[in-house]
């Protein structure tokens, strides 16, 4: 761990509010950008979303780790011009306001790129602006739903189910913050801002990737499988005596090495099941006789069968369990973040500059010290931004 980063150097200015803007903001914070969340006095509705330890919001924390807090009232005056002081000085920004409210606020991408046209500016927006769709609301669950992720994902025969985790959200969020470091790259090329947009929905579209192709090739949509795979079999979760594993015969190679680590080597020495194509085609025999050999051992014993063989499997973790694997926990993706009297813990990516990140900002925290830095202490405007929003 270094304390120079890949984006050292690099200023953010974060306008967005609730995942997909923010979490975009903070994986650039990972890399060693200055990230300055700006909030309206308000602050960002991610405050209010539980549970809260200590009157911390952990959802709040888990997004903006890393980040300074500046609050700004956007729709005066003075917060305009602050605004614009900050972004003079910045790179890149984040933002993902409604074409409308963006236009009200002047922090629409043309206005902004007038203003400052050198800036990447990268745009979070549930469809893409020019659409007919432009102005209409999306959230996670939406565009899981529209994008056909939930229409594969559950159980087959049950209900339609969201993935456990807001997929949509943060693949948009991984897809802005390459758009943030490619607009700026772009920038040192031929020294020109740009506006890239990231919608919710193209993001999610992506993540249907061979699933996609497979249905149109095929024009048959792919049915739900669980913890399944469309074309590959054995592969899913199985209960064990005492929990549950993870299998995954990708390849041929895998199937005699699973039997014989199960103890199952009558059905490698069947013809008819050599082939995945031919496994596929007997997937409920298949699945049967794996399930039936792991129900009678414990998910240690065939973890350790099943590593001893070569086959690809895990454990089935609880979240805490995830967090406290002793591989994740040498590779410090979990860290402890000191925070006002108490502490959270927080994921980090894998490109991360620091061991223990600035904790999350609290309402304005930093408005004084970020502002100062781009006003100077004695500007007129720093003691107007200060005394109007009571944040300092």
């Amino acid at each position: 761990m270094t304390s120079q980063g890949l984006l050292s150097g690099v200023r953010v200015v974060d306008l967005s509010r609730v995942l997909a803007g923010p979490f975009a903001a903070q994986v650039l914070a990972e890399m060693g950008a200055d990230v300055i969340k700006v909030e309206q006095p308000t602050g960002d509705p991610a405050r209010g979303i539980g549970p809260h330890v200590d009157g911390r919001s952990l959802y709040f924390s888990a997004l903006n780790t890393g980040k300074r807090g500046v609050a700004l009232d956007l729709a005066d005056p003075s917060g305009r011009a602050g605004l614009d002081a900050l972004l003079a000085s910045a790179d890149i920004v984040v933002e993902n306001f409604r074409p409308a409210a963006a236009s009200a606020l002047g922090c629409d991408p043309a206005s902004l790129l007038v203003r400052h046209p050198g800036l990447t500016v990268v745009t979070v927006s549930g469809y893409a602006r020019g659409s007919q769709r432009a102005d209409s609301p999306a959230l996670d669950l939406t565009v899981q739903a529209e994008s056909g992720i939930m229409s594969v994902t559950g159980e087959p025969g049950g209900p339609p189910v969201r993935a456990g985790v807001p997929v949509g959200d943060l693949a948009a969020g991984l897809w802005a913050a390459l758009a943030a470091a490619a607009g700026y790259a772009a920038r040192l090329r031929d020294g020109r801002g740009r506006h890239v947009e990231v919608p919710l929905v193209d993001a999610a579209i992506t993540l249907l990737s061979y699933v996609a192709t497979a249905a149109a090739a095929t024009e048959q949509d792919p049915p739900q499988v669980g913890s399944g795979h469309h074309s590959v079999v054995p592969y899913g979760a199985y209960p064990t005596a005492d929990g549950w594993v993870v299998v995954a015969v990708i390849g041929d190679k895998f199937w005699p090495s699973l039997c014989d680590a199960l103890g199952i080597g009558d059905l490698a020495a069947r013809e008819d099941l050599v082939s995945n194509r031919q496994r596929a085609a007997a997937r409920e025999e298949v699945d049967a006789a794996v399930a039936r050999r792991l129900a009678t051992l414990t998910s240690a014993q065939a973890l350790a069968a099943l590593a001893s063989a070569g086959v690809p499997s895990a454990p089935v973790n609880s979240v805490l369990a995830a967090l406290d694997d002793p591989y994740v926990q040498a590779r410090g993706m979990v860290a402890d973040v000191p925070a006002a009297g108490s502490s959270y813990r927080v994921v980090q990516g894998p490109l991360r500059t620091r061991a223990t990140p600035r904790p999350a900002p609290a309402l304005g925290e930093h408005t004084g010290e970020v502002m100062s830095e781009v006003l100077g202490a004695d500007s007129p405007l720093l003691a107007r931004l200060t005394a109007r929003t009571h944040l300092r």
